[in-house]
């Protein structure tokens, strides 16, 4: 059976102590966002670089996925990747991670 902590305030309601829970937490989300967002750019510039880079056998580069996102969309959805219709949809929300000359 799992033990449930019922926190014991000593002075007031714990009010002071949520308010800057919900601050931390609002901060790390905006952080998190703008890391995505600089990622993001990071992987169309590495794009734009590349140019429609071919290599024999692999075919044209589609997209530049960092590997943060790769891998936070495959732990909450595993064997995204192999789905086409997901990687479409991700290629249409994420114009900036197509490769040079890629249509959407």
């Amino acid at each position: 059976m799992s033990d449930v902590f019922i926190p014991n305030w000593k002075a007031g309601n714990g009010s002071a102590y949520m308010a800057g829970l919900e601050r931390h937490i609002r901060h790390h989300v905006d952080l998190e966002k703008f890391e995505s967002s600089k990622r993001a750019q990071e992987a169309n510039l590495e794009a734009r670089t590349m140019g429609s880079a071919k290599a024999d056998g692999l075919g044209q580069l589609q997209m530049v996925v960092p590997a943060r996102e790769w891998h936070r969309w495959n732990m909450l959805h595993p064997g995204c990747w192999q789905d086409k219709q997901f990687v479409r949809e991700f290629m249409r929300d994420n114009p900036e991670l197509r490769g040079e000359g890629v249509k959407p």
